[in-house]
């Protein structure tokens, strides 16, 4: 296992993470424990991922930002999926890693360019 990647997804993960509790913080679900167990979470979260965040994002602006929202979509993809799409969602990943020649070679995915 690669380390220093798992490390990078923590980071990446506990960014989105503090970016979706403030997000709550708009709707009327944030309230009462929500509310308070969210802040704390925040709290111990940017302690832990903040500086590292901060390495990544000015190391990489770009790979940074696209790395957050493959996920981010990827999240919102599975979140609105019903249960047949989900099983199919769970194949399709399954074949891809046995054959991503045939992937790359048929399907296209690309990063955006910052402005």
């Amino acid at each position: 296992m690669n380390k220093q990647l798992d490390y990078l997804k923590v980071v990446i993960l506990g960014q989105l993470t503090i970016e979706a509790i403030e997000d709550l913080k708009e709707t009327t679900k944030y309230r009462q424990d929500v509310k308070f167990l969210g802040n704390r979470f925040i709290n111990m979260l940017e302690k832990y991922v903040n500086q590292d965040f901060n390495t990544v994002y000015n190391n990489n602006e770009e790979m940074t930002m696209n790395v957050m929202r493959k996920i981010t979509e990827l999240i919102n993809k599975i979140a609105t999926s019903d249960i047949d799409n989900l099983v199919m969602i769970d194949a399709v990943i399954d074949k891809y890693k046995e054959n991503r020649e045939w992937f790359v070679e048929h399907a296209s995915a690309e990063f955006l360019k910052l402005d």
